[in-house]
Parts: structure tokens; C-alpha cells; sequence
């Protein structure tokens, strides 16, 4: 395939000179000859302005660290190494990064992400993660951010919450400016290969070093506009229902096939936006000699929008995946022996699908997400010079989040019969004819029809719904240390915490006056009730049914003539061809306003808060610690060593308040909203049902964790460590999976009996009956935090100023393990009799086996090579994971433990010249472990492992200096344009691609 980096002259200006200045790794370098002391000294004293600096600091907190740490810095003032916080983390051995529309959001250590993430050493509320107690970077703004430090072992002093690590982000302290004034402003404008839009960023600093007091301010906006486009779909099974494959699609001969298919067949064409804006302020102040106050405060707030159009051929006849044909073109994956009810079962995976679908859909969608965060802390230091120092802290943070969600949709569904021949009998609509070829890079699509205007999309209707979650944390915490001299002992430290966190989380749905008794003639509904609404508040609906733009007379609707004038041919799919002239659609934008949208298709459409899906949490963790330091310079056997023992007890009360109600109940009259004709006979619809109120349910846990922990670290030579760690830890769980209630959502299906008041076209006489076809209960107020035993060893070789050459083993015995799988639950259907089963997502503890691997890092500045290599120099890592969930696949095969690579690696090279600097970062990681793939069926669930192909991406900047304190910079990320692709257990068996683009970006820094 053609290199992509030839379609944009610039992006490849950025890589060429980005190479033309690396070179091979030269040999280990002499030490400098400095003590620790000294290099700590240095380290207060440097001004980070480069690469060659920002890699030198690195090194040298992680040389002076008692545990194992590495560090990113930023290389100036609002200038961390990459765009984004987590893009710059990637860099780290052993961090795995997670993607959002190509941009780093989250991340794991080691290949988990139980990691706790802090702000300046203490918990903090992230809000677009505010139910758990890792952060999505995505909210904070990496120009607020002066460095970050990624804790591997852990003593008793560290936060506890992370099973693999501590990620702790760290704001500027303005005691450790200059003196004087500090002042920087960065200007940035950007644009991705793939969206027409362009993007700004602008930040500004300012801090004040004074005699006694000192304070920053900084503040920081940005809009960006990134690709989204996807193929998204859940796995179904094909031909269930007909016990095997009735067309022998793959001609063996062989009827007991069946074909994991996708629910749908199109593309999810999507463009993010991404507005953000923040400040940071800290303020210090030497009330006396011996006591400092200071006060921070960190505000982020983002506004979020996924515009885009949805295509979809139905995957679906009636109720039955079985819409190939033949041309099909398969593989044969696995038999599965029968089981119980369930006979033997051939699986095979889809390359190529002849489908025919009973019906297309059109889908516009506005997807936004608003965050706002505020965090502050106050601390009161107190050192007199004397064997005693302490703090007292309290830290207050808030976060609110909000997601909504508006939905327009078109198509002729399958059961939209009309008289298409003017015989006076309607007929049915004929299917669609379509042609998915998944081999290539992007899936392909060929069909005949002609989706641009209404012909074939005459019905729409409307959604509208979110989620409103807030959270309120509350931490103090008084810290002390005293040093003395016992033996090898020399100080001990200790420290009590009490920390509060609150969550409130509930849904709220958009419900339309716009139910009847019947729309059509109903034999079930008196015939002087037909086209009649229904009374009081059995009208709302929660789905309201589809409207023809033509209107309907017989309920007095008028045509939607305004609406149709609004429609457009949307046909910006990105890479997916065989769209054509495109499909009917609405402009995105137009539904940014959900209530108004929601109003203008349906008159009078109320926002109702959904009782049934509200929870609240409240978790108080008390905690305690003390840790004895120790050193001895004689060592053992002449080595010097250094190191802590330290325990921390956490105990942890949860109290969690949910709906309490029955799923399958019918409601007292009065109490709820909707139902339809039924509801009036006292038989709701259970997918149109909407509760005033319920009543709730508290639930009180507690659990203890003792957390014993101890590191020692051996110095063989000045420019040698040898560690050793030991720390059991524990990390709290996601609140979604402790307080969230049960949801189903309900399909319908035939059932055939001889009094069915309906006829197939056989003459068979049968009745529609209302089934759970699915859901969620994830919420287990009872389930317990992750717990593991975590050990460490690692030599460190410090060869030179910013140089590190270290190998790391570790083992995490991971002892009791949260995982959210499916089980199957029998549910009546609505007449009900149980006929059938649901496969329901809940929350267990589950055991998982340890997770072990071992880790390489090497850093170097050339300076021994003569003329300008002499200002080049490398980064180099490489980390081995491997671990086992304790669950298996559907041939026996242990699943690892979710968004685990077992192999990543990192090569960083640079070039920090007197104005010109430059750097080229290449990052990979394996196969990515994506948890279990949900599969829809009615059968015996089967377990499918998720798994994202293995992926490389390749980033780039230069940096000039055009004076003193002006530069200019250019930056490119993912410049091979790596797209995100997941695959259902087989690798030829795709179950999503997400498309990634390039990113350049022009800015100018400015310093004072």
C-alpha cells in the first residue's frame, strides 16, 4: 500500500528533518562525578528550557526517588513533550494509553487501569470519569501541567488506590520561579487531515517569586475538531432460531453453520468537537521562618459534541439475524459441542455479506458531553529546622457532568406495509439489496438504491435523553515527620486521613404527547377508539411512534413540510466508499438544542427524570499510616543501602441509595407516564413505562484493607541502584458498578398459537408478544475493591548527565478482581409465560491469576559525538505484560485482564540545538485485550474475547527559537494516520474500526 505520509508534503518535512538529525546509539557515557546531594541541589536549580533538560530532570527524580517512579517534565513553562497529558504518558515504560477520536484519553500501568491518578500527591475529582478514581485526560489541559510522576512500587506514605500505580499530576509551585516576575503565552492553530475545521489553542502564565510570598496564575482555551468515523456493532448469531443455516451459505453440506454476524450493516460518520477552557492558580505565603501557607485551586471545564450521520441496513428479519444470502463469503472458525438444550454449533466468522435487509435507517445525531470541574486545596506547613516537620491539608473539589443525547431518525421500517400498486391491498416494502466486502483496509459498500431524498426514508422519528451525575469530595489529612538516628533508622513518618466522596447520578428522558390507542386498525382496540389519544398521562411516550412526512389525516397530523425543507444529503462518510449521492439527513447541528428539537418535532415534549435509572453513593475512607526510613552508608558487605517499612490501614464505609421496584410489575395506576392502550387495562408495555416516583433502597457496606509495604534500594556503585519493592493495594471500584440498578430493553416477537389474533402469510394464526431481550444491572452494592500483592525489582545504571540505561521485573498477584460479564436471566414475556432467556450484564469479584513481566528503559545525550550529533540523543523502552483474568474463552483459551498489551515499546530521538530542536516518537503496542464481546443471542451465551490489533503511531515536532523568548513550533501526531480496529475473538472477523487522522499543528511560544 501507498505510504500515506505522501499526501502531504508538510507532514513529511516534519519527519525528514526530524530523522535527519538522529543517529545511533553511541556507547555509555562517564559520570559526572556529582554526589546525590549535589544532583538534587542542581535539580531545584534548573530551569527546564528544552528537551535535553526535560530528559535530564526525569532522570534525576527518578534517581533520588526511595521508590520506583518515572517522571515526564515539561520542557518549558506550559509546554509538556505532546499534545495531550496522555499522549505524553505513552512515552513512559510500561503506560498504555486508550484513544478517544484519536486523541489519548485514558491509560493503564503495566497493563492494568486500577492506577489512581492525583493532583500535587492528593485524590481529585475528574469529571468526565467522576464515578471513578482514575482520571480521563481529555479534561485537563496539558499546558497546566508542569510534570507528572508514574508511582510502580508504592510505600505507606503514597495515596493508596491503584492496583499498578500511582499517576500523579503536579501544577507549577511559584517558591520554585525565578525571582521576580514570570510571564508565557502560547498561540497554536492546527488542522487534522480528514476535517475541513480548524483548531486553536492559546494558553498564558503568569507567577510572582517574591521574599515572602509567591503565586501563578494560568489559564487556558482551546476548540478542536477531530474524525470520527467508525463501523460499530455489536455480534449477533446468525440463524438461531432456524437451528442452523438453512441456505448452506458456505456450501459443506453442513446445516448446523452459524455466523457471527453484526447486528447492522453501515457507518457511524461522526466529527468531535472539542471545546475546553481552564485556570490554575497557587498562592504561598512564609507566615513565619518555620510555617507556610499555601492555596491552589484547578478548574477545567469541556464541551463536547459528536455531530454525525448513522447508516444502517437491518441485520434483523422479524426477530431473526438471518439476512445473508448467498455470495456470502465465510470461514469456519470453531465447533461448539451441544450443550443442555443447545446442539452442536459450527461457528463461522463474515468476510464478505450478500445481504437482504428488510429495511435501511438514517440516523442524525448530536452526542454531547458537558464537564466542569473545580478542585482546590489549602495546606499549612510547619518546619522550624528541627527533627520535627508536618502539614495539615484540606482538600475540596466538585465536578458535574453531563451527557445528552438527540436523535433523528428515517427509513421504511420492514413492517411499514403500503399499497404500492393501487389494488387497494397494501403490500409489503420491498428489501434492500447490499453488498459488505470487510477484507479491505475499509469495509466497502455496493447497493442500487438511491438513499438521497425521502422516496425510500418517508417515516422519521425522534429521541431525546442523558444523564445528569455530579460528585462532591472532601479529604483531610495531617502528615508529619521526625527524624532521629536509631541504628540504621533516621526518621519515621505518619500521617491520618479522612476522605468523603459523593456521587448522584440520574437519567432523564424526553417523553412525547403522542400516544394512541391505536394508529391503525387494531382489532385488539374497540374500533370507536382507533386513531383516538389516549387520556391523561397514559398519552407520553418515551419511543414515540414513526410519523410520515406526509402526515396522517386519520389522526389529524399535519404534512411536515418544514421538516422535509430542513433535510439534506449527507454524504461525508470519510474513507467508506459506495455511498454515492449520499442519504437523507438532517445537519447535525440542528439538534446541539435538545429541547427545542425535541419541541419543534413534537409539541409539548417534557424532560422527565427517570426514577428508575437514579442512584447515589457515598464511600468515607479513613486512613492511617507510618513509615520507618533507614539508611546506612556501611551497608551490607560494603554496599550502602536505603530504603522504608511503612503500613497503611484503610477502612472504607460505602452507602449506596437505589430505586427499589420490579421490573416484570404492573404499576399502580397513576404512579407512571405512558403505556399505552394496555396501560388503560392495567398491562403497561414495559419499554414505554416511566415511573413519578419509586420508592429506595439503602444499602451499608464496610471493608478494611491492611496494606503493609516496604522498599529497599542497594548502591553497589555511585552510578548504580539496585531496588527491591513490596506493597499490597488495593483500588476502589467504579461507582457504575456499585450503585447502577437493573435496565432491560424489550424486543418483540411472534408467538403462534391458535388463538393469535393475527395471520402470517402462511394463514398461520399468531400473537406479538413483548420480551427482555437484553440489559444492564451492573451495580453491586456489595462488590469489593481490587486487591493484589505487588513485588518489584530493578537495577538502574546512571552513566552520564540524563542518561539511564534500567531493567525491571515485576509481579502483580492480583487476589480478588472486579469483572462485569453477561449471565442469562429467565424473564416472562408480556402475556406472561416464560419462554425465553436474557443475557444480562452484572458485576462480580472474581478471582484473576497474576500479572508478571519485566521492563527495559534507556536514555542517553550524545554529547561524546563530535559536531551536531553532539545535540542529539534518544529515549528507548520496551515492556513485556502477561497475566490471566481467570476467565475463558469459548475454546478454553484464559482471557488476559482488560486493555492489556503484552508487548509495547517506545523510541523516542531528539535534537536540542542552540534555537532549532526537534523530535520524532514512535509508539507500539500489541494486541489490546478489550473484554468480552457482547453477544446478542437467546441461546447459551458464548464467551467471544474483544481484541484491538496491534497498532504503531508515529509523532513529530520542531521547535525554533526565533529570539531570546519568541519560538515557533510545528507539530504533526499520528502522521501514518494508524487506524483504531477491533476484532471479535477472530482476527478475520471485524467488529469495529475507528478512523484516526493526522494532526499538524503551527503555534508560537512567547516567554518573559
Amino acid at each position: 500500500m501507498k505510504n500515506k505520509l505522501t499526501r502531504n508534503p508538510l507532514s513529511v518535512w516534519v519527519a525528514a528533518l526530524s530523522l535527519g538529525v538522529a543517529v545511533v546509539p553511541a556507547g555509555a557515557q562517564e559520570s559526572d562525578g556529582r554526589s546525590e546531594a549535589e544532583v538534587g541541589e542542581a535539580m531545584e536549580q534548573i530551569e527546564v528550557t528544552g528537551i535535553r533538560a526535560s530528559q535530564r530532570q526525569s532522570v534525576d527524580v527518578k534517581r533520588n526517588s526511595e521508590v520506583i517512579v518515572d517522571s515526564i517534565v515539561a520542557e518549558d513553562i506550559g509546554k509538556l513533550p505532546d499534545v495531550t497529558i496522555a499522549d505524553s504518558l505513552q512515552r513512559v515504560t510500561g503506560v498504555q494509553i486508550q484513544r478517544t477520536a484519536g486523541e489519548g484519553t485514558s491509560l493503564n500501568v503495566r497493563g492494568m487501569p486500577q492506577v489512581l491518578t492525583t493532583l500535587n500527591g492528593e485524590q481529585f475529582l475528574s469529571p468526565w470519569t467522576i464515578t471513578d478514581v482514575g482520571a480521563n485526560y481529555s479534561d485537563i489541559p496539558a499546558s497546566m501541567i508542569s510534570g507528572v510522576d508514574v508511582y510502580k512500587s508504592q510505600g505507606a506514605a503514597l495515596s493508596a488506590g491503584g492496583i499498578s500505580g500511582v499517576v500523579d499530576l503536579k501544577t507549577r509551585n511559584p517558591r520554585d520561579l525565578e525571582s521576580g516576575w514570570t510571564g508565557a503565552m502560547n498561540v497554536e492553530g492546527s488542522q487534522g487531515s480528514i476535517t475541513e475545521d480548524d483548531n486553536y489553542s492559546a494558553d498564558t502564565f503568569v507567577g510572582f517569586n517574591g521574599e515572602r510570598f509567591g503565586f501563578t496564575l494560568g489559564a487556558f482555551k482551546s476548540n478542536s475538531n477531530s474524525a470520527n468515523y467508525q463501523i460499530w456493532e455489536d455480534m449477533r448469531l446468525g440463524f438461531v432460531n432456524a437451528g442452523g443455516d438453512p441456505l448452506d451459505l458456505n456450501g459443506n453440506g453442513d446445516l448446523n453453520d452459524r455466523y457471527l454476524v453484526p447486528g447492522g450493516y453501515g457507518v457511524n460518520a461522526y466529527v468531535m468537537e472539542r471545546e475546553r477552557e481552564g485556570y490554575a492558580g497557587s498562592f504561598q505565603f512564609d507566615i513565619s521562618p518555620s510555617l507556610e501557607f499555601s492555596a491552589d485551586v484547578f478548574y477545567t471545564k469541556m464541551d463536547q459534541f459528536d455531530r454525525g450521520v448513522e447508516t444502517n441496513f437491518n441485520g434483523m428479519n422479524s426477530d431473526n439475524y438471518d439476512v445473508l444470502r448467498p455470495g456470502t463469503i465465510t470461514s469456519r472458525e470453531v465447533v461448539l459441542p451441544a450443550e443442555g438444550d443447545t446442539p452442536e454449533r459450527v461457528i463461522n466468522s463474515l468476510q464478505v455479506a450478500v445481504v437482504e435487509a428488510p429495511d435501511f435507517q438514517a440516523t442524525t445525531q448530536s452526542i454531547q458531553n458537558h464537564t466542569d470541574a473545580l478542585n482546590a486545596n489549602i495546606e499549612l506547613k510547619f518546619d522550624n529546622g528541627g527533627p520535627f516537620t508536618g502539614s495539615l491539608r484540606y482538600v475540596r473539589g466538585k465536578a458535574e457532568k453531563t451527557y445528552e443525547k438527540a436523535v433523528f431518525q428515517q427509513g421504511t421500517p420492514e413492517w411499514y406495509w403500503v399499497d404500492e400498486d393501487g389494488d387497494g391491498m397494501d403490500d409489503p416494502v420491498e428489501p434492500f439489496w447490499v453488498t459488505v466486502d470487510f477484507r479491505d483496509e475499509y469495509p466497502s459498500f455496493l447497493f442500487d438504491e438511491d438513499l438521497s431524498g425521502t422516496d425510500r426514508l418517508n417515516l422519521f422519528q425522534g429521541f431525546g435523553e442523558g444523564t445528569e451525575q455530579e460528585a462532591t469530595l472532601d479529604v483531610f489529612r495531617a502528615d508529619g515527620s521526625y527524624q532521629f538516628d536509631i541504628a540504621s533508622f533516621t526518621s519515621v513518618d505518619f500521617g491520618l486521613r479522612h476522605g468523603r466522596r459523593d456521587v448522584e447520578s440520574q437519567r432523564f428522558i424526553y417523553m412525547t404527547p403522542t400516544g394512541y390507542y391505536s394508529t391503525w386498525a387494531d382489532p385488539n382496540v374497540p374500533e370507536e377508539l382507533w386513531y383516538q389519544p389516549l387520556p391523561g398521562d397514559f398519552v407520553w411516550q418515551q419511543y414515540p411512534d414513526w410519523n410520515d412526512f406526509a402526515g396522517n389525516a386519520q389522526l389529524g397530523i399535519e404534512p411536515f413540510d418544514a421538516l422535509r425543507d430542513m433535510l439534506i444529503s449527507y454524504n461525508d462518510f470519510g474513507p467508506f466508499k459506495g455511498w454515492g449521492d449520499g442519504v437523507a439527513a438532517l445537519d447535525p447541528k440542528a439538534l446541539d438544542d435538545v429541547n427545542g428539537f425535541m419541541n419543534f418535532l413534537y409539541p409539548g415534549a417534557q424532560r422527565f427524570v427517570d426514577p428508575s435509572r437514579a442512584y447515589s453513593v457515598t464511600e468515607d475512607e479513613t486512613s492511617a499510616y507510618g513509615q520507618l526510613n533507614f539508611a546506612n552508608e556501611s551497608g551490607v558487605f560494603g554496599i550502602p543501602f536505603e530504603g522504608n517499612l511503612g503500613l497503611r490501614v484503610v477502612e472504607t464505609r460505602r452507602e449506596v441509595v437505589n430505586a427499589v421496584y420490579d421490573q416484570q410489575a404492573v404499576p399502580e395506576e397513576g404512579n407512571y407516564y405512558g403505556g399505552g392502550y394496555p396501560a388503560t387495562y392495567g398491562q403497561p408495555q414495559g419499554w414505554q413505562i416511566m415511573y413519578k416516583s419509586l420508592g429506595t433502597e439503602t444499602t451499608k457496606t464496610s471493608f478494611t484493607d491492611v496494606l503493609p509495604s516496604a522498599n529497599i534500594n542497594f548502591f553497589p556503585r555511585e552510578d548504580v541502584v539496585v531496588r527491591f519493592g513490596y506493597a499490597e493495594t488495593m483500588s476502589r471500584n467504579d461507582l457504575v458498578n456499585v450503585g447502577e440498578g437493573e435496565t432491560l430493553w424489550y424486543q418483540e416477537y411472534r408467538v403462534y398459537t391458535p388463538d393469535g389474533n393475527q395471520v402470517d402469510e402462511n394463514g398461520e394464526r399468531y400473537k406479538m408478544v413483548t420480551s427482555p431481550g437484553g440489559g444492564n444491572h451492573q451495580g453491586n452494592p456489595h462488590v469489593k475493591p481490587w486487591r493484589a500483592n505487588n513485588y518489584n525489582v530493578s537495577t538502574e545504571w546512571y552513566f552520564g548527565e540524563g542518561g539511564i540505561l534500567g531493567l525491571g521485573l515485576f509481579l502483580i498477584e492480583v487476589e480478588s478482581a472486579t469483572q462485569t460479564l453477561q449471565e442469562a436471566r429467565a424473564y416472562p414475556d408480556s402475556d406472561g409465560v416464560v419462554r425465553r432467556t436474557a443475557n444480562i450484564w452484572t458485576t462480580k469479584n472474581v478471582p484473576a491469576s497474576d500479572l508478571k513481566g519485566f521492563e527495559v528503559g534507556y536514555k542517553q545525550a550524545f554529547r561524546s559525538l563530535p559536531g551536531l550529533l553532539a545535540n542529539t540523543g534518544i529515549e528507548a523502552n520496551y515492556t513485556y505484560s502477561d497475566n490471566d483474568s481467570g476467565s475463558v474463552d469459548l475454546v478454553g483459551n484464559s482471557f488476559p485482564l482488560n486493555s492489556n498489551s503484552k508487548h509495547q515499546a517506545n523510541m523516542i530521538l531528539w535534537y536540542q540545538g542552540d534555537r532549532l530542536s526537534t523530535r520524532l516518537a514512535y509508539n507500539w503496542r500489541s494486541d489490546i485485550f478489550q473484554g468480552e464481546a457482547g453477544l446478542n443471542t437467546n441461546e447459551a451465551p458464548i464467551s467471544l474475547g474483544n481484541w484491538a490489533e496491534a497498532a504503531g503511531y508515529l509523532d513529530a515536532s520542531i521547535n525554533y527559537d526565533l529570539f531570546d523568548n519568541v519560538s515557533v513550533y510545528l507539530q504533526g501526531t499520528n502522521l501514518t494516520e494508524t487506524n483504531y480496529r477491533n476484532y471479535a475473538q477472530f482476527e478475520s472477523q471485524l467488529r469495529s474500526i475507528n478512523v484516526q487522522e493526522r494532526r499538524l499543528a503551527l503555534g508560537v511560544r512567547m516567554r518573559m
